[in-house]
């Protein structure tokens, strides 16, 4: 039964696509935080900052495009949380600078830093769908050797590359409590998958509008974990409200903490910016 819904699911998810490509920005390899000598006083950037760079990845055998956000007055001297992502280019077109901006500005919400790593839209040879799609759906990937490798290639270098560079060269937090998961449309989907492969990582996913997650055959959760998941009420229908109703009982049954809402919409971005705000200010609140 489950396999007939994923099987009259996918063509939807494949339409789910984003166009377009962007080119690496940076141009070199990465960039590192020089070490201060002790005698001399860290110099505190004001203003915050929005940093675009590129590394080489030995898992994916390719340079890929991360960036990161700073708050105003980030210093190397304090650990902040850090929020890790997919879809950097959704971040970037999102101005999701400016609303950190302001919410940290007027003292809403406690700096944070934001880390993402760019998606690749690019088409894969010999398949009618993009490289960012087989790189966080683990159900689509499934289908083929070729994607299956795309997907776990992708997964190793998130894991084993991505967070660590942040790690080494940035003061965010390094514990699965000090980090969260943000993922929308088929990266949230690949937070999904990421928290039953890799429990150890992130205690706390806000997963917006997960496309497709095929979640079945995993055993229950290693760890205590709490899911943010939202959807439009546009997706809700037909077979996708079963869908949403048997991935929300999966979670609790395997026992994660759901919290989960329905807005008033569709696949939208606007509407995934505008409950970022909203976990933000529920996560960081300043209390005065």
């Amino acid at each position: 039964m489950k396999k007939t819904l994923f099987a009259a699911i996918l063509p939807a998810v494949v339409l789910f696509l984003g166009c377009g490509n962007k080119s690496a920005t940076a141009e070199t390899e990465g960039d590192t935080l020089a070490t201060a000598d002790e005698t001399e006083t860290e110099a505190v950037a004001t203003e915050s900052q929005y940093i675009e760079t590129q590394f080489y990845s030995n898992s994916m055998k390719q340079n890929r495009t991360i960036a990161v956000y700073l708050p105003a007055n980030y210093s190397k001297s304090k650990t902040y949380p850090v929020i890790y992502g997919e879809d950097g280019l959704v971040i970037q077109s999102g101005r999701y600078k400016e609303l950190l901006d302001s919410l940290i500005g007027s003292g809403e919400i406690e700096p944070v830093v934001v880390a993402v790593s760019y998606e690749n839209k690019n088409p894969i040879p010999g398949f009618r769908m993009a490289y960012r799609n087989a790189e966080y759906v683990e159900a689509i990937a499934g289908q083929d050797p070729q994607l299956t490798q795309i997907y776990n290639d992708h997964l190793n270098y998130f894991v084993q590359e991505f967070i660590p560079y942040i790690e080494n060269n940035y003061s965010v937090a390094n514990t699965r409590e000090g980090r969260i998961y943000y993922g929308t449309s088929n990266s949230a989907d690949f937070g999904l998958t990421l928290s039953f492969r890799m429990p150890n990582l992130f205690a706390e996913y806000w997963c917006f509008s997960p496309v497709y997650s095929q979640l079945w055959d995993y055993k229950p959760l290693a760890m205590p974990t709490h899911y943010y998941i939202d959807r439009g009420s546009k997706e809700e229908e037909g077979d996708m409200m079963i869908y949403f109703a048997n991935l929300i009982d999966f979670l609790r049954r395997s026992g994660g903490e759901v919290t989960e809402w329905t807005f008033n919409g569709g696949h939208d971005r606007a509407k995934w910016r505008e409950d970022f705000i909203k976990m933000l200010v529920t996560k960081f609140k300043v209390e005065n």
